[in-house]
């Protein structure tokens, strides 16, 4: 599978069922201001090893406008680091469903977002076991 830089719309986790046991296992790790929550599943018909999903609180940016915003950020960062995360769960046969959701109460700009999203991929890498 050649990996571009694009993010499809089967890498979106959509399912309220798969949202729901990322919630109901609560394995999460937080880089201020974003916190990620994970479950590994049985890859059956994804060709993706990642399905993920954005949040952002509406009760902290009221505005659809500054919550869009901080989603675009977050896609951005995942799309454009993607590989690494790929190349580790390429090797296994898992499937990684992941809610990343922006818990910062201030708005960040898209530097601090892609530096908090790698610090947080690391910290994955380490509790999932598969350190770099």
């Amino acid at each position: 599978m050649s990996l571009s830089n694009t993010f499809s719309k089967e890498e979106r986790l959509k399912s309220r069922k798969q949202i729901g046991l990322l919630f109901k296992n609560r394995q999460s790790v937080g880089s201020y201001p974003l916190r990620i929550f994970w479950a590994e599943t049985d890859r059956t018909t994804s060709k993706y090893p990642v399905a993920i999903s954005f949040s952002v609180s509406k009760r902290v940016f009221k505005q659809a406008v500054k919550r869009n915003r901080h989603k675009r950020l977050m896609v951005e960062a995942f799309r454009l680091h993607k590989h690494e995360l790929y190349e580790k769960l390429n090797l296994e046969t898992k499937q990684l469903n992941l809610m990343l959701i922006y818990v910062g109460k201030e708005p960040a700009d898209f530097a601090t977002v892609e530096k908090k999203y790698l610090r947080l991929m690391d910290k994955l890498f380490i509790k999932m076991g598969l350190e770099k």
